[in-house]
């Protein structure tokens, strides 16, 4: 078995278990469960996050993608960037309810919009 395959087996592995990380927190943190204060809900997102940007880093790298030559690349990349500001905002910095769910449910769509992309290779990939 080559290598491509595998890591791309392991990037959509990582995407799909971060999804649900970060669907699940927004859920718990709305809900104000407990489950929000174990050790593990702490770690585990962040461990699943490296894989997954180590996995696509070596993808882009394997295939010849670069944010230069990509524009699909480059519009990932920013809305990663929107994404991860949107969670920190409604897991960390958000002090009410209202903006912790706008900003996670931002965040959500945001997500969305980065699997469209990279999906169709295309910056507007609803149009």
């Amino acid at each position: 078995m080559s290598e491509l395959p595998l890591l791309k087996i392991i990037h959509v592995a990582a995407v799909v278990t971060s999804f649900t990380l970060f669907f699940l927190r927004g859920l718990w943190i709305l809900l104000e469960s407990d489950i929000m204060q174990q050790r593990w809900v702490r770690i585990a997102p962040h461990s699943v996050d490296t894989v997954l940007l180590l996995s696509a880093v070596a993808l882009a790298w394997q295939l010849g993608y670069s944010p230069f030559n990509s524009p699909w690349l480059a519009a990932k990349i920013v809305a990663l960037l929107l994404y991860i500001a949107l969670g920190m905002l409604a897991f960390k910095f958000a002090r009410t309810l209202a903006l912790q769910l706008t900003a996670w449910l931002s965040a959500l769509l945001v997500f969305g919009y980065i699997v469209a992309v990279a999906i169709t290779h295309y910056p507007l990939p609803f149009s």
